[in-house]
Protein backbone atom coordinates (compact mmCIF):
# COMPACT_ATOMS: atom_id res chain seq x y z
CA UNK A 1 0.00 0.00 0.00
CA UNK A 2 3.06 2.08 0.10
CA UNK A 3 2.42 2.65 -3.54
CA UNK A 4 -0.52 4.73 -2.91
CA UNK A 5 1.23 7.75 -1.75
CA UNK A 6 2.03 8.20 -5.32
CA UNK A 7 -0.82 6.53 -7.25
CA UNK A 8 -3.54 7.40 -5.28
CA UNK A 9 -6.29 5.51 -7.93
CA UNK A 10 -3.65 2.24 -7.44
CA UNK A 11 -4.59 -1.10 -6.35
CA UNK A 12 -6.56 -0.64 -2.62
CA UNK A 13 -5.83 -3.45 0.04
CA UNK A 14 -8.63 -2.79 2.11
CA UNK A 15 -12.30 -0.82 1.35
CA UNK A 16 -11.02 2.89 2.39
CA UNK A 17 -14.44 3.75 4.55
CA UNK A 18 -13.52 0.72 6.43
CA UNK A 19 -10.41 1.66 7.55
CA UNK A 20 -11.63 5.68 8.34
CA UNK A 21 -14.44 4.45 10.50
CA UNK A 22 -11.92 1.88 12.69
CA UNK A 23 -10.26 4.92 13.95
CA UNK A 24 -12.95 7.61 14.22
CA UNK A 25 -14.88 7.47 17.91
CA UNK A 26 -18.15 7.59 16.66
CA UNK A 27 -18.73 5.57 13.54
CA UNK A 28 -21.99 4.79 12.23
CA UNK A 29 -22.93 3.15 9.49
CA UNK A 30 -24.36 4.27 6.27
CA UNK A 31 -27.58 2.35 4.28
CA UNK A 32 -24.87 3.26 1.55
CA UNK A 33 -22.75 0.47 2.34
CA UNK A 34 -25.03 -2.34 1.56
CA UNK A 35 -26.28 -0.77 -1.07
CA UNK A 36 -21.96 -0.43 -2.60
CA UNK A 37 -21.43 -4.23 -1.70
CA UNK A 38 -24.63 -5.36 -4.04
CA UNK A 39 -23.27 -3.06 -6.84
CA UNK A 40 -19.55 -4.33 -6.24
CA UNK A 41 -20.62 -8.14 -6.95
CA UNK A 42 -21.98 -7.48 -9.89
CA UNK A 43 -18.99 -5.20 -10.73
CA UNK A 44 -16.78 -8.13 -9.84
CA UNK A 45 -18.95 -10.06 -12.58
CA UNK A 46 -18.19 -7.71 -15.08
CA UNK A 47 -14.27 -8.26 -14.51
CA UNK A 48 -14.35 -11.63 -14.54
CA UNK A 49 -15.50 -11.37 -17.75
CA UNK A 50 -13.24 -8.68 -19.01
CA UNK A 51 -10.06 -10.08 -16.90
CA UNK A 52 -8.19 -10.97 -20.35
CA UNK A 53 -8.71 -7.79 -22.37
CA UNK A 54 -6.90 -4.42 -20.86
CA UNK A 55 -8.99 -1.63 -18.61
CA UNK A 56 -10.40 1.17 -20.83
CA UNK A 57 -10.71 3.16 -17.65
CA UNK A 58 -7.01 2.71 -16.30
CA UNK A 59 -5.67 5.22 -18.13
CA UNK A 60 -8.50 7.96 -17.26
CA UNK A 61 -8.48 7.25 -13.74
CA UNK A 62 -4.38 7.82 -13.75
CA UNK A 63 -4.97 10.98 -15.37
CA UNK A 64 -7.12 12.18 -12.22
CA UNK A 65 -4.82 10.38 -10.05
CA UNK A 66 -2.07 12.94 -11.30
CA UNK A 67 -4.22 16.03 -11.31
CA UNK A 68 -4.85 15.08 -7.25
CA UNK A 69 -1.39 13.70 -6.63
CA UNK A 70 -0.41 17.28 -4.86
CA UNK A 71 -3.88 17.72 -3.31
CA UNK A 72 -3.54 14.19 -1.78
CA UNK A 73 -0.21 14.37 0.05
CA UNK A 74 -1.39 17.55 1.15
CA UNK A 75 -4.14 15.56 2.93
CA UNK A 76 -2.10 12.67 4.04
CA UNK A 77 0.13 15.50 5.92
CA UNK A 78 -2.65 17.36 7.48
CA UNK A 79 -3.97 13.83 9.02
CA UNK A 80 -0.47 12.70 9.96
CA UNK A 81 0.02 16.23 11.80
CA UNK A 82 -3.37 15.14 13.29
CA UNK A 83 -1.33 12.66 15.06
CA UNK A 84 -3.44 9.88 12.58
CA UNK A 85 -1.96 6.84 11.54
CA UNK A 86 -0.01 6.36 7.72
CA UNK A 87 -2.70 4.50 7.21
CA UNK A 88 -5.55 5.82 8.38
CA UNK A 89 -4.38 9.33 7.06
CA UNK A 90 -4.02 7.76 3.35
CA UNK A 91 -7.00 6.44 3.27
CA UNK A 92 -9.22 9.62 4.85
CA UNK A 93 -7.57 11.48 1.89
CA UNK A 94 -8.80 9.54 -0.36
CA UNK A 95 -12.00 9.75 0.84
CA UNK A 96 -11.62 13.21 0.92
CA UNK A 97 -10.87 13.52 -2.43
CA UNK A 98 -13.67 10.78 -3.67
CA UNK A 99 -15.79 13.65 -4.74
CA UNK A 100 -13.65 15.80 -6.27
CA UNK A 101 -11.34 12.96 -8.04
CA UNK A 102 -15.13 11.68 -9.34
CA UNK A 103 -16.13 14.78 -10.94
CA UNK A 104 -12.76 14.82 -12.43
CA UNK A 105 -13.21 11.67 -14.05
CA UNK A 106 -16.57 12.45 -15.52
CA UNK A 107 -15.25 15.62 -17.03
CA UNK A 108 -12.53 13.88 -18.62
CA UNK A 109 -14.24 11.03 -19.80
CA UNK A 110 -17.09 13.66 -21.15
CA UNK A 111 -14.22 15.43 -23.33
CA UNK A 112 -13.15 11.83 -24.69
CA UNK A 113 -16.24 11.07 -26.27
CA UNK A 114 -16.97 14.57 -27.37
CA UNK A 115 -12.84 13.60 -29.31
CA UNK A 116 -14.21 10.41 -30.24
CA UNK A 117 -17.30 11.67 -31.76
CA UNK A 118 -15.47 14.52 -33.71
CA UNK A 119 -12.41 11.86 -34.81
CA UNK A 120 -15.38 9.60 -36.62
CA UNK A 121 -15.91 11.98 -39.05
CA UNK A 122 -11.90 13.09 -40.11
CA UNK A 123 -11.00 12.15 -43.23
CA UNK A 124 -7.70 10.73 -42.20
CA UNK A 125 -9.04 8.13 -39.42
CA UNK A 126 -12.20 7.17 -42.04
CA UNK A 127 -8.85 5.83 -44.29
CA UNK A 128 -7.14 3.98 -41.82
CA UNK A 129 -10.15 2.36 -40.48
CA UNK A 130 -11.31 1.63 -43.71
CA UNK A 131 -7.71 0.00 -44.13
CA UNK A 132 -7.93 -1.33 -40.43
CA UNK A 133 -11.17 -3.52 -41.74
CA UNK A 134 -10.15 -4.69 -44.99
CA UNK A 135 -6.90 -6.38 -42.87
CA UNK A 136 -9.90 -8.19 -40.32
CA UNK A 137 -12.39 -9.30 -42.78
CA UNK A 138 -10.14 -10.47 -45.70
CA UNK A 139 -6.83 -11.39 -44.32
CA UNK A 140 -8.35 -12.54 -40.95
CA UNK A 141 -5.81 -10.17 -39.06
CA UNK A 142 -6.48 -9.92 -35.14
CA UNK A 143 -7.26 -6.73 -33.86
CA UNK A 144 -3.98 -5.63 -32.46
CA UNK A 145 -2.17 -6.50 -35.80
CA UNK A 146 -4.48 -4.92 -38.16
CA UNK A 147 -4.45 -1.65 -35.86
CA UNK A 148 -0.66 -1.51 -36.01
CA UNK A 149 -0.28 -2.55 -39.60
CA UNK A 150 -3.09 -0.02 -40.99
CA UNK A 151 -1.43 2.88 -38.81
CA UNK A 152 2.13 2.22 -40.75
CA UNK A 153 0.11 2.09 -43.90
CA UNK A 154 -1.05 5.57 -43.78
CA UNK A 155 1.75 7.06 -41.63
CA UNK A 156 2.13 9.68 -44.35
CA UNK A 157 -0.91 11.14 -43.65
CA UNK A 158 -0.31 11.39 -39.55
CA UNK A 159 3.26 13.26 -40.60
CA UNK A 160 1.33 15.60 -42.60
CA UNK A 161 -0.32 16.47 -39.60
CA UNK A 162 2.77 17.15 -37.97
Amino acid sequence: MDDCSTDIFGPVEDNNDENVEEEEEVGEEEPEEEQEEEDSSSSEEEEEADDNEPDPWSPLCQNVGEDLKEPYLKEVQQFLDKGKSQNYAKNAAFNALLPVSRRRLQRTYLEHLKWTHRIKHDAIHRKVMKTFQCFIEEDDMDFDEAAKLAVAKWKFLSNRLM
